[in-house]
C-alpha cells in the first residue's frame, strides 16, 4: 500500500467507534478524498490538535488495498485561513465546498482557499456571498453577471436581466418569466467580486443569497432526479 503527502483542507470530521474520526479533505493534487484517523478522539492522540478546520494542513496517508478509505499516518497544522470572528461564516463556506466538491472529485483545494480569501478580505455577510459565488462559478454550477446562462448571449450591465429557478437570463429567453434583476444590483455585484471595498445594502445581499440558495436547491433537485 503507498504512501502519500499532500496539502490539504478539512471539510469536515465524523465520530467514528469510541476514539476515531472519519476526515473529508480536499487536497491540492489528488482532490476529494476520505481518511480513517485512529485514535484522533483520544486526549493524547498526535492528531487531535493539529485536525482544525479553516486551516491549512499537509497530510500524510496510506492508501487502502480495497475499498476509497485511507489511513491518516500524520499531520501537520499550518496557518489559519480566516480570522477568529469569521469562523462561524468560515463552516458555512465548508458545508458549502462539500456540496460543491463531492466525493471523486479531482478539485476543490484551490477553489476553497481563494473563497476564503475572498471572505476575509470583506464584511461577512457580503463576503460569504462572494466566496459562496467564487466556488459556484469555478465550479461550473452557475456563468457569470454579463451573460445569460441559457443563450450565452453578452448582456450589457445596464440592462435588466431575470432570475429564474437558479439561472441568469435575457429577457428574450425569460419570456416575462421570474424575477427582474435591476442594472444596478448586477452592477454591485459584479464590482465586489473584484473589489473588496465596494458595500452592498440589505436589499442587495437579501436577494443574493436568495439567489445562492435557489442554486444550491435547484442543483439538487435535478441532482436527485436521475
Amino acid at each position: 500500500m503507498a504512501e502519500q503527502r499532500d496539502d490539504a483542507l478539512l471539510l469536515r470530521s465524523i465520530a467514528y467507534s469510541d476514539s476515531s474520526l472519519i476526515l473529508h479533505c480536499l487536497t491540492q493534487k489528488h482532490g476529494r478524498i476520505s481518511l480513517m484517523a485512529r485514535g484522533a478522539r483520544r486526549a493524547k492522540s498526535p492528531f487531535r490538535a493539529a485536525l482544525m478546520p479553516l486551516y491549512t494542513l499537509q497530510l500524510r496517508w496510506k492508501e487502502p488495498r480495497t475499498g476509497s478509505m485511507g489511513t491518516l499516518l500524520e499531520v501537520q497544522r499550518f496557518s489559519p485561513l480566516l480570522p477568529e470572528s469569521m469562523i462561524l461564516a468560515g463552516q458555512t463556506l465548508l458545508a458549502n465546498a462539500s456540496a460543491l466538491f463531492p466525493d471523486g472529485v479531482a478539485h476543490g483545494y484551490d477553489e476553497l482557499q481563494q473563497a476564503c480569501g475572498l471572505l476575509s478580505a470583506r464584511p461577512e455577510e457580503a463576503g460569504l456571498c462572494v466566496a459562496t459565488w467564487s466556488m459556484l462559478e469555478r465550479s461550473g454550477w452557475i456563468g457569470g453577471f454579463n451573460h445569460c446562462w441559457h443563450c450565452v448571449e453578452t448582456i450589457d450591465l445596464n440592462l435588466n436581466m431575470y432570475w429564474r429557478q437558479g439561472h441568469l437570463l435575457c429577457e428574450k429567453c425569460a419570456n416575462q418569466h421570474g424575477f427582474q434583476l435591476h442594472p444596478g444590483f448586477r452592477k454591485s455585484i459584479s464590482t465586489l467580486m473584484q473589489n473588496p471595498n465596494i458595500k452592498l445594502n440589505h436589499e442587495h445581499i437579501t436577494l443574493w443569497k436568495m439567489m445562492i440558495k435557489d442554486v444550491f436547491k435547484t442543483h439538487q433537485m435535478r441532482h436527485s432526479e436521475r
